[in-house]
């Protein structure tokens, strides 16, 4: 696959601009070769291109074609950056996703003795007869774990461009105000654009885990155990 990599900013094209010599189009000085991460990712048609941080996919800038009204068509450009935001997260890394804590198992009370053994032991057994039960438990029937939080959303100035962020942090959806995208040149759209970004990464905050059946008594579990081990640690008086 291989991109065109023009940083210049160019002047919005007039609408319904259509101009037959490919010299006049910044396609037309597409790279040959491989795609590298400074061609940035486009939609399918070549309407909007984005770059994003490698380490955060956090927008760090964003161009419209100067032909970006002729070549949506019927097309909302909501859907383009969409589109370019689905190829940016496909191909930079990993896709961040939420992860649970790691289980920890805790340290065992110091004061315990080897006269609590039998009734640690007992728990123990006690929690894995829970575990085969809820193993065997309909799904409907299991508290599973799950994250709890809210999708952020901010705006640019004035309320043009509406940009909402995932869980995850991720670009969920850029959404416009039709009067104001009838009229708006190229270079305001982009500066709107990334400006509805850098809010709302401004106010994201990382939802937290809550632990379901499984968690809970894994945690139990880790705890007794841990028990277990402080007083197999000391001496058998």
């Amino acid at each position: 696959m291989s991109y065109d990599a023009i940083d210049d900013d160019e002047l919005l094209a007039p609408l319904g601009y259509s101009q037959e010599d490919p010299a006049d189009d910044e396609e037309s000085d597409e790279l040959q070769g491989e795609w590298q991460f400074a061609h940035g990712f486009p939609d399918t048609r070549r309407s909007v291109r984005i770059w994003v941080d490698e380490d955060t996919r956090h927008l760090t800038k964003v161009r419209l074609s100067t032909r970006w009204r002729d070549r949506l068509g019927t097309h909302r450009l909501e859907d383009a950056f969409a589109e370019a935001f689905f190829l940016a997260n496909a191909r930079v890394g990993d896709v961040p996703t939420l992860q649970p804590p790691a289980l920890e198992e805790p340290e065992g009370d110091p004061s315990l003795t080897w006269d609590d053994y039998p009734q640690i032991e007992e728990k123990i057994q006690s929690l894995l007869d829970k575990a085969v039960k809820l193993t065997q438990s309909a799904p409907e029937y299991i508290r599973w774990a799950d994250f709890s939080g809210e999708q952020v959303s901010a705006t640019s100035a004035h309320g043009n461009v509406t940009v909402t962020l995932s869980l995850a942090g991720l670009t969920d959806s850029v959404r416009f105000d039709k009067a104001w995208l009838a009229k708006a040149r190229m270079n305001d759209i982009n500066e709107a654009v990334q400006s509805a970004h850098e809010k709302a990464y401004a106010k994201y905050v990382p939802p937290t885990f809550v632990p379901g059946d499984h968690e809970e008594l894994a945690q139990e579990l880790a705890a007794a155990r841990g028990a277990l081990r402080s007083i197999a640690s000391k001496d058998i008086v």
